[in-house]
């Protein structure tokens, strides 16, 4: 992100997943969530799950940098546990240069040992593929 011009004053729009098998704690999730955020609850198409989707549009996040993503990661596996629910995916938009950012593929650079394309767990330890993609290593 920072190879993209990304940096402390760029203001990027969060978006983000829950879902759990139970719609009072998905309501309860999101109930608490949208403290901060703008939240909706809605039923799966599977009628097993309901999902809870949130984002920080239209204001948006800035000084996003590899150490906040992981602490916001790791509250929102957190918080998303609490409750029964799984925190599925996130994405980092920066309007301005119409780029993205998402928890499912990051593009590393290939000369600094990364893949194309390569999975991040968004509830995992943060990997050397976010440490790539913040451009930190």
């Amino acid at each position: 992100m920072a190879a993209d011009g990304v940096n402390d004053d760029t203001v990027l729009a969060l978006d983000f997943l829950h879902f759990g098998p139970v719609a009072q704690d998905v309501r309860d999730l999101a109930e608490q969530l949208a403290e901060n955020y703008a939240m909706t609850v809605s039923p799966r198409e599977d009628g097993e799950y309901w999902n809870t989707s949130g984002t920080t549009r239209p204001e948006g996040v800035d000084g996003m940098d590899l150490q906040r993503c992981v602490d916001w990661v790791t509250f929102m596996c957190d918080v998303a546990n609490s409750y029964g629910c799984v925190f599925s995916t996130w994405r980092l938009t920066d309007p301005v240069r119409d780029q993205f950012w998402t928890n499912e593929t990051i593009d590393a650079d290939p000369e600094v040992g990364g893949e194309h394309g390569v999975y991040a767990e968004a509830c995992g330890t943060p990997s050397l593929v976010w440490q790539r993609a913040f451009a930190l290593v």
